[in-house]
């Protein structure tokens, strides 16, 4: 059986212990532990351990890579964005990262989860195993691509997300909720997956509406709202 330690127990690290678990023996470590089952940060000791995965934020990765003095276990870092040159000092390096985004109080099936592989010569075939044992999507890509692929994500998860949060602002004025639009947005995800988004655009922006466009400037009353507005209306009809 696998020996797995997770440092970290925010979104990613709750996921990464309940799907590891099942089928590895798993150890968390925290700074704050909250929960029972959660070990103290200043209780971890690397050797023994097969794999130490840490799930912390990115500018996080380099300091405590360094803080580990051991060269047992394979260090892996979970970020779509850092390279794998941040776990330098540790010969037993990789990355693995899971293209999706995470809330503990939201369920995820792992199986179909795309997870990034990167790893050393030493340390790819068995970061492969480790991450074939969860998912049935798994590729290996280099630190560049994957910095990419993390772009992509933003645009295409959290920038969607900020923008489902300025229309739920806008449905709650008139006394609205965002599940009022859930057949709208339901079907402009579902156009975007069957004919892909570069042939799905409608709108205003799209059409040269002017009037249109100009409306809906006058009803942003927030000045930095306003300016995304223009901003993403000139990114549309410029097809950038």
């Amino acid at each position: 059986m696998i020996k797995i330690a997770i440092i970290g127990y925010g979104n990613l690290g709750y996921h990464l212990a309940n799907v590891f678990s099942q089928n590895h023996q798993v150890s968390i470590f925290s700074q704050n532990p909250g929960e029972e089952h959660v070990n103290q940060l200043e209780y971890f000791q690397p050797n023994g351990f097969d794999f130490v995965i840490l799930t912390v934020s990115d500018d996080a990765i380099k300091e405590l890579a360094h803080s580990i003095k051991s060269s047992d276990p394979i260090i892996l870092h979970t970020s779509g964005a850092r390279p794998l040159s941040d776990l330098e000092n540790h010969k037993k390096r990789g990355v693995l990262y899971p293209l999706q985004t995470f809330s503990k109080n939201k369920k995820v099936d792992f199986k179909k989860i795309q997870l990034l592989v990167e790893g050393t010569c030493e340390t790819e075939e068995l970061i492969l195993k480790l991450a074939k044992s969860v998912s049935q999507k798994v590729r290996i890509m280099n630190s560049l691509d994957r910095s990419k692929v993390h772009l992509a994500a933003v645009f295409a998860c959290n920038f969607s997300n900020h923008m489902f949060h300025n229309a739920e602002n806008i449905l709650k004025d008139i006394g609205l909720d965002f599940q009022d639009i859930r057949s709208l947005v339901e079907e402009t995800v579902e156009k975007a997956m069957e004919i892909n988004p570069s042939h799905a655009q409608t709108g205003p922006a799209i059409r040269n509406d002017v009037s249109t466009l100009a409306k809906h400037q006058e009803l942003i009353e927030n000045d930095l709202l306003r300016k995304l507005y223009k901003i993403i209306t000139k990114s549309i009809q410029t097809r950038q």
